[in-house]
C-alpha cells in the first residue's frame, strides 16, 4: 500500500526530472555527445553485471530504428511554453516563448523565484504559474525537490546561470556558508557560463559552454567527480570543474549521491557514494572515478533521488531502487545493473524522465507511458495499485515533446506548447488554480493567467 503524503513530513534529500523540447524556430535537439575518461572492466573479486540484453522483458535483439521523433514545438497556443522542467518535489517550472519562466506548486524554499513581495511572508504555494523575477531572454530550466522543498535553475543571455530556492547544500553555488533553507531571489552564479545544467537535489551538474562538466553543492559521497574536493569537503562548494571527467560533456544527471555523464561513444559513466545506484560493480564505496556501466549507445540518463534510467537504441534500461516498481521491470527487487523496462512489444522509445517513484518515456509513435508509484493516480490511471508495468497515458489529445516528474504528480509538454498534469494536487502542483488533497488520473491543462 501506498502513502500519498507521507513525504510531506520528511527531510528527505531533494530531487527531480527534466526533459526539454525546442520551439520550431529552433533545431530539434541533437544527440547527446560527451567524452568522458574512464573504464569499463569488472572490479576483481566482485560480480559481473548481468547482460541487460538478456533481462527480462521483450525478446532480444535489435529494434528498428524509426523515422527521427519531431521534439519542436509548434507554438499554436498562447502562452506559449517551449520546455518544462521538474524532477521529484512538488513544484514545475516552463520556459514560455520569448523567453520568460514560470513555476507553480510547492514554495516553502523560495523555489518558484517570486522573491517576498513587498517584504511580506513568503507565499507556501502557487496553484498557478507564476513569472521568475529578474530572467529574461532565458534558455534552459532545471528543477528538483523533495516534499515542500526544491530549488530551480535558470540559462540565459549568453550562459549566465541564476538559482534560487533551498540551499541547504550549497547548490545555489554560491559557495558560502549560510546554508539557507530559504531564497526566493534569483542570484546569477559568479564566473559560470553554461548550456545547461541539471540539479539533483543536493548538487548540480552543468554542460559549460566549454563543453566541460562543472559540479557544485553536497559532496559527502564524492558526487562532484573532483580531484580536489574544496575548502569544505562534505557541502557548500563553489562551481568548479570536475577534473575527474574529462572532455565534452553534452548530457548529465545524478541521483542524491550519485552522477552520471553519458560520452560521445554511448557509454553511461557513474560515479559517487550509493552503491547500488552506481550501476556496475565497484570494490570501494564511495567511488569516485567515473567508470562505464554495462550499457552501450545509450543517447540519455535520467535519475531521480534513487533509481536511475538510461536510453539506449530505442530501450530503457534502470537500476537502483525499485519498492514501487518504477524500474519498470516487472518485478519489485532492487537492480544494482541496468535492468531492461519491459515495454510493449516492438515499441520504440524516444525520451525518458525519471522522478520520485516513477518513471516515463515518450515513444516513436507519440504515446507516452509512465510507471511505478500510482498513489495519486500519477500513472494516469485509477489510483488503486502501483504499476510496475509501463501503462499508457490516456487523454493528452496531441504528442508529447517533453515529460517531468514530481514526488507524486506527473506534467507534459504537448506539440502545440500547452502544458498539461495529472496526479497530486496537495501543493498545487498541477497548475489548475486550485489545491486539494484529492487523487487526479485524468490530465488537465495548466492555467496561465
Amino acid at each position: 500500500m501506498t502513502t500519498r503524503y507521507a513525504w510531506l513530513a520528511l527531510a528527505s534529500v531533494p530531487f527531480a526530472a527534466l526533459l526539454t523540447a525546442a520551439c520550431s524556430s529552433d533545431e530539434t535537439s541533437p544527440p547527446l555527445d560527451t567524452n568522458v575518461d574512464g573504464g569499463s572492466d569488472a572490479v576483481d573479486g566482485e560480480a559481473t553485471p548481468p547482460d541487460a540484453a538478456t533481462d527480462a522483458g521483450r525478446e532480444a535483439g535489435p529494434l528498428v530504428p524509426p523515422p527521427p521523433y519531431d521534439f519542436t514545438v509548434k507554438c499554436t497556443s498562447d502562452p506559449c511554453v517551449t520546455r518544462l522542467a521538474a524532477r521529484g518535489g512538488g513544484h514545475a517550472c516552463v520556459l514560455l516563448q520569448g523567453g520568460s519562466v514560470r513555476c507553480w506548486g510547492s514554495n516553502d524554499s523560495g523555489q518558484l523565484g517570486t522573491g517576498n513581495g513587498d517584504g511580506g511572508s513568503l507565499a507556501k504555494y502557487e496553484s498557478v504559474p507564476r513569472q521568475v523575477l529578474g530572467i529574461a531572454n532565458a534558455t534552459g530550466i532545471t528543477a528538483a525537490g523533495s516534499g515542500i522543498t526544491g530549488t530551480t535553475c535558470v540559462v540565459y543571455g549568453a550562459g549566465e546561470v541564476a538559482c534560487f530556492g533551498d540551499d541547504a547544500w550549497g547548490q545555489l553555488g554560491r559557495g558560502d556558508e549560510t546554508s539557507n533553507r530559504t531564497n526566493p531571489d534569483p542570484v546569477a552564479i559568479a564566473g559560470l557560463r553554461a548550456k545547461s545544467v541539471t540539479l539533483t537535489g543536493t548538487f548540480a551538474l552543468a554542460v559549460g559552454t566549454d563543453d566541460r562538466l562543472w559540479s557544485w553543492g553536497a559532496n559527502d559521497a564524492t558526487q562532484l567527480a573532483r580531484a580536489t574536493p574544496g575548502p569544505d569537503a562534505g557541502t557548500t562548494n563553489a562551481p568548479a570543474h570536475a577534473d575527474r571527467v574529462a572532455g565534452a560533456v553534452l548530457s548529465t544527471g545524478g541521483t542524491s549521491k550519485n552522477g552520471f555523464v553519458v560520452t560521445e561513444s554511448g557509454d553511461v559513466l557513474s560515479w559517487g557514494g550509493t552503491a547500488d545506484q552506481l550501476g556496475r560493480a565497484s570494490s570501494v564505496t564511495p567511488d569516485p572515478t567515473p567508470k562505464a556501466l554495462a550499457v552501450s549507445e545509450a543517447s540519455s540518463v535520467s535519475a531521480s533521488a534513487t533509481h536511475a534510467c538510461a536510453l539506449s537504441r530505442g530501450e530503457i534500461l534502470c537500476w537502483g531502487q525499485n519498492d514501487y516498481g518504477q524500474l519498470g521491470t516487472t518485478r519489485r527487487a532492487d537492480e544494482s545493473f541496468p535492468a531492461r523496462v519491459v515495454l510493449p512489444d516492438r515499441a520504440y522509445a524516444v525520451a525518458v524522465a525519471a522522478g520520485g517513484n516513477n518513471t516515463c518515456a515518450i515513444m516513436a509513435d507519440g504515446k507516452l507511458l509512465c510507471w511505478g508509484a500510482n498513489g495519486s493516480g500519477q500513472i494516469g490511471a485509477a489510483a488503486d495499485r502501483d504499476r510496475p508495468t509501463p501503462t499508457i497515458v490516456d487523454g493528452l489529445a496531441e504528442e508529447p515533446v517533453a515529460v517531468a516528474v514530481m514526488d507524486a504528480s506527473i506534467c507534459a509538454l504537448l506539440r502545440s506548447g500547452t502544458v498539461r498534469c495529472w496526479g497530486d494536487n496537495l501543493l498545487g502542483q498541477l497548475g489548475r488554480g486550485t489545491r486539494d488533497s484529492k487523487s487526479h488520473p485524468e490530465s488537465a491543462p495548466v492555467v496561465f493567467k
